[in-house]
Protein backbone atom coordinates (compact mmCIF):
# COMPACT_ATOMS: atom_id res chain seq x y z
CA UNK A 1 0.00 0.00 0.00
CA UNK A 2 1.19 3.39 -1.09
CA UNK A 3 1.31 6.39 1.43
CA UNK A 4 -1.73 8.84 0.52
CA UNK A 5 -2.23 12.59 1.40
CA UNK A 6 -5.14 11.17 3.26
CA UNK A 7 -2.63 8.98 5.51
CA UNK A 8 -0.50 12.50 6.19
CA UNK A 9 -3.80 14.41 7.44
CA UNK A 10 -5.51 11.80 9.10
CA UNK A 11 -2.83 9.88 10.99
CA UNK A 12 0.51 11.51 11.03
CA UNK A 13 2.10 13.14 13.93
CA UNK A 14 0.83 16.70 14.21
CA UNK A 15 4.11 18.36 14.26
CA UNK A 16 4.93 16.26 11.22
CA UNK A 17 1.75 17.54 9.43
CA UNK A 18 2.97 21.34 10.27
CA UNK A 19 6.83 20.79 9.25
CA UNK A 20 5.25 19.66 5.91
CA UNK A 21 3.30 22.46 5.42
CA UNK A 22 6.01 24.86 6.56
CA UNK A 23 9.11 23.40 4.86
CA UNK A 24 7.90 22.02 1.04
CA UNK A 25 4.75 24.00 1.11
CA UNK A 26 6.51 27.22 2.65
CA UNK A 27 3.05 27.90 3.96
CA UNK A 28 3.27 30.74 6.51
CA UNK A 29 0.02 29.26 7.96
CA UNK A 30 1.38 26.63 8.73
CA UNK A 31 0.37 26.73 12.80
CA UNK A 32 -3.07 27.52 12.24
CA UNK A 33 -3.80 24.49 9.59
CA UNK A 34 -1.82 22.20 11.36
CA UNK A 35 -4.73 23.16 14.66
CA UNK A 36 -7.19 23.48 12.18
CA UNK A 37 -5.90 19.83 10.83
CA UNK A 38 -6.00 17.85 13.99
CA UNK A 39 -9.24 19.11 15.00
CA UNK A 40 -10.61 18.10 12.27
CA UNK A 41 -9.66 14.60 13.27
CA UNK A 42 -11.72 14.65 15.83
CA UNK A 43 -14.91 14.87 13.42
CA UNK A 44 -13.81 12.01 11.79
CA UNK A 45 -10.93 13.65 9.76
CA UNK A 46 -10.35 14.49 6.40
CA UNK A 47 -11.21 12.04 3.35
CA UNK A 48 -11.60 14.26 0.02
CA UNK A 49 -9.73 17.36 -1.22
CA UNK A 50 -13.14 18.73 -1.26
CA UNK A 51 -12.88 18.52 2.49
CA UNK A 52 -9.41 20.09 2.76
CA UNK A 53 -10.55 22.77 0.61
CA UNK A 54 -12.86 23.79 2.67
CA UNK A 55 -10.61 23.57 5.65
CA UNK A 56 -8.14 25.83 4.36
CA UNK A 57 -11.05 28.58 3.07
CA UNK A 58 -12.24 28.75 6.56
CA UNK A 59 -8.80 28.65 7.86
CA UNK A 60 -7.58 31.66 6.08
CA UNK A 61 -8.30 35.04 7.40
CA UNK A 62 -10.49 37.20 5.01
CA UNK A 63 -7.74 39.97 5.34
CA UNK A 64 -5.22 37.92 2.69
CA UNK A 65 -6.23 38.45 -0.09
CA UNK A 66 -9.82 37.32 -0.24
CA UNK A 67 -10.70 34.12 -2.95
CA UNK A 68 -7.32 34.74 -3.92
CA UNK A 69 -5.88 34.16 -0.83
CA UNK A 70 -7.04 31.13 0.26
CA UNK A 71 -6.68 29.71 -3.22
CA UNK A 72 -2.77 30.39 -2.84
CA UNK A 73 -2.63 28.80 0.54
CA UNK A 74 -4.70 26.05 -1.08
CA UNK A 75 -2.21 25.66 -3.70
CA UNK A 76 0.62 25.82 -1.42
CA UNK A 77 -1.20 22.79 0.90
CA UNK A 78 -1.69 20.66 -1.98
CA UNK A 79 2.06 21.42 -3.03
CA UNK A 80 3.40 20.14 -0.02
CA UNK A 81 0.94 17.03 0.56
CA UNK A 82 2.11 16.52 -3.24
CA UNK A 83 6.01 16.58 -2.12
CA UNK A 84 5.11 14.39 0.87
CA UNK A 85 3.03 11.92 -0.44
CA UNK A 86 5.53 10.85 -3.90
CA UNK A 87 8.78 11.48 -1.69
CA UNK A 88 9.94 14.25 -4.42
CA UNK A 89 12.88 15.19 -2.64
CA UNK A 90 14.30 11.80 -2.31
CA UNK A 91 13.71 11.53 -5.96
CA UNK A 92 15.43 14.56 -6.94
CA UNK A 93 18.43 14.01 -4.37
CA UNK A 94 19.07 10.64 -6.38
CA UNK A 95 18.58 12.01 -9.91
CA UNK A 96 20.57 15.31 -8.76
CA UNK A 97 23.44 13.33 -7.60
CA UNK A 98 23.22 10.55 -10.59
CA UNK A 99 23.21 13.82 -13.47
CA UNK A 100 26.38 15.38 -11.35
CA UNK A 101 28.17 12.36 -11.28
CA UNK A 102 27.65 12.26 -15.34
CA UNK A 103 29.19 15.60 -15.81
CA UNK A 104 32.64 16.32 -16.86
CA UNK A 105 34.43 18.56 -14.59
CA UNK A 106 33.49 22.00 -16.00
CA UNK A 107 30.38 20.48 -16.89
CA UNK A 108 26.77 22.34 -15.81
CA UNK A 109 23.54 21.10 -14.69
CA UNK A 110 20.58 22.91 -14.38
CA UNK A 111 17.32 22.50 -12.38
CA UNK A 112 14.15 24.64 -13.56
CA UNK A 113 11.82 23.55 -10.93
CA UNK A 114 9.37 25.67 -9.65
CA UNK A 115 9.19 25.07 -6.14
CA UNK A 116 12.05 27.59 -4.37
CA UNK A 117 12.70 25.82 -1.17
CA UNK A 118 13.32 22.02 -2.88
CA UNK A 119 15.39 23.62 -5.09
CA UNK A 120 17.22 25.55 -2.61
CA UNK A 121 17.42 22.39 -0.58
CA UNK A 122 19.11 20.18 -3.13
CA UNK A 123 21.14 22.18 -5.13
CA UNK A 124 23.16 23.33 -2.06
CA UNK A 125 23.85 19.66 -1.01
CA UNK A 126 26.77 19.68 -4.37
CA UNK A 127 29.08 22.83 -4.69
CA UNK A 128 32.62 24.50 -4.60
CA UNK A 129 34.26 27.41 -6.22
CA UNK A 130 36.46 27.19 -9.25
CA UNK A 131 37.12 30.85 -9.80
CA UNK A 132 36.51 32.49 -13.20
CA UNK A 133 32.65 33.63 -13.21
CA UNK A 134 31.07 34.30 -16.75
CA UNK A 135 29.38 37.53 -16.78
CA UNK A 136 25.68 36.47 -15.92
CA UNK A 137 27.20 34.58 -12.35
CA UNK A 138 26.50 36.78 -10.06
CA UNK A 139 28.47 35.37 -7.23
CA UNK A 140 29.67 31.58 -6.83
CA UNK A 141 28.50 29.68 -3.61
CA UNK A 142 31.34 27.41 -2.44
CA UNK A 143 30.93 23.89 -1.23
CA UNK A 144 32.25 20.74 -1.92
CA UNK A 145 32.30 19.10 -5.27
CA UNK A 146 30.29 22.02 -7.31
CA UNK A 147 29.63 25.64 -7.82
CA UNK A 148 26.44 27.15 -7.78
CA UNK A 149 26.79 29.57 -10.48
CA UNK A 150 23.05 31.31 -9.62
CA UNK A 151 23.04 32.84 -6.34
CA UNK A 152 19.66 33.75 -6.83
CA UNK A 153 17.20 31.59 -9.35
CA UNK A 154 16.75 33.34 -12.96
CA UNK A 155 13.63 34.15 -13.46
CA UNK A 156 11.38 34.62 -16.74
CA UNK A 157 10.84 38.15 -18.34
CA UNK A 158 8.00 39.82 -18.37
CA UNK A 159 8.10 39.67 -21.90
CA UNK A 160 8.46 35.68 -21.34
CA UNK A 161 5.48 35.56 -18.89
CA UNK A 162 3.52 37.95 -21.76
CA UNK A 163 4.09 35.18 -24.17
CA UNK A 164 4.03 31.85 -22.20
CA UNK A 165 1.77 32.88 -18.88
CA UNK A 166 2.52 29.04 -17.73
CA UNK A 167 6.23 29.79 -17.33
CA UNK A 168 5.30 32.54 -14.69
CA UNK A 169 6.56 30.43 -11.37
CA UNK A 170 9.50 28.67 -13.61
CA UNK A 171 13.00 29.33 -11.83
CA UNK A 172 16.48 28.03 -13.20
CA UNK A 173 19.39 27.31 -10.95
CA UNK A 174 22.42 26.23 -12.29
CA UNK A 175 25.66 24.39 -11.00
CA UNK A 176 29.08 23.80 -12.30
CA UNK A 177 31.34 20.78 -11.39
CA UNK A 178 34.75 21.39 -10.51
CA UNK A 179 38.15 19.38 -11.53
CA UNK A 180 38.94 17.60 -7.64
CA UNK A 181 42.91 18.03 -6.99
Amino acid sequence: ASLRAEDILNSWPDTEVGRILREYGEESNWRSLQNKIVKARLHGGLHTTGEVAYLIRNATPGTRGGRQGWIKTATRVFQALRIAVNDELKTLEDSLYSCFDCLAPGGSNEDDGDEEGRQRSEMRKIRNDNGENEPWIKQMIQGYRGAILTKRPITPSEEEERLNRRCRSAKLRVIQKVERD
